[in-house]
């Protein structure tokens, strides 16, 4: 059965932040560890479904940990280790979690993870500590690589990954991601490419897909059709889609 989690308020969240940023200047990421927690005393009631359990908390903290565990370890991460890093933690953040999608649709359930669960593991991904890295919004260290994995499957963590731009350019236009066939069609599109500037050409692919898929009902198309719409939208000639 899926669960529900905790939640935080936008003003706990910020306020937690605030108290975690100053323990992690002057005490660096074991004190961050050190801090972990399953609970929070001012966590938001969730009125629909049911809410994990202290323990239940404890033990997605721990498979997590173990999961990403090599990458906890690195005192630095290349791009490529980065790329993999999100790779790993989003695959194991969506079959640990086994979240409800409503829920994890919630910024207050991401700012829980991320500030009372994993605020350490959000610190060796993003040193730097920001603000919108550690509440739930959607540039959250947590609920990108859940989302990415959630949308994509392992289709990042096969052979060529995507880049973090075209990735980025993927997820954060709506309209293409809410149609999860579409989205995997665009991604599989790209990592095929083997010209030059590949980002580049990403860019304008998905800008013509969210363009031209807006005249389709797209929800109607099967697989192939699907397929086939994407096979059709070339950014250097412009799109010649039959479907």
């Amino acid at each position: 059965m899926s669960l529900c989690y905790p939640r935080l308020t936008r003003g706990d969240a910020a306020a937690l932040f605030e108290t975690l940023r100053t323990t992690y200047t002057t005490s660096g990421r074991a004190a961050l560890t050190a801090g972990v927690a399953f609970d929070h005393e001012r966590k938001v009631p969730v009125a629909t479904g049911r809410i994990a359990t202290p323990d239940e908390v404890a033990r997605v903290r721990e498979a997590v940990v173990a999961d990403v565990a090599a990458w906890l370890e690195m005192e630095r991460h290349t791009d490529t280790q980065k790329a993999e890093f999100d790779a790993a933690l989003g695959r194991s953040l969506h079959t640990t979690l086994d979240i409800v999608a409503a829920d994890a649709a919630h910024e207050g359930t991401w700012s829980f993870l991320t500030l009372v669960v994993f605020p350490d593991v959000a610190a060796v991904r993003f040193p730097g500590f920001h603000l919108d890295r550690l509440i739930g919004t959607p540039r959250n260290a947590l609920r990108r690589t859940w989302q990415r994995h959630e949308t994509l499957g392992d289709l990042t963590a096969q052979g060529r990954s995507l880049g973090e731009d075209e990735l980025v350019g993927l997820l954060e236009r709506t309209a293409l991601v809410r149609n999860r066939p579409l989205a995997r069609a665009l991604a599989t599109r790209v990592l095929a490419y083997d010209g030059p500037n590949r980002s580049q050409w990403a860019r304008d692919l998905y800008k013509l897909a969210t363009f031209h898929s807006g005249l389709r009902l797209m929800d109607a198309f099967d697989q192939e059709e699907t397929d086939r719409f994407v096979a059709g939208l070339d950014p250097a000639v412009g799109p010649q889609v039959t479907a």
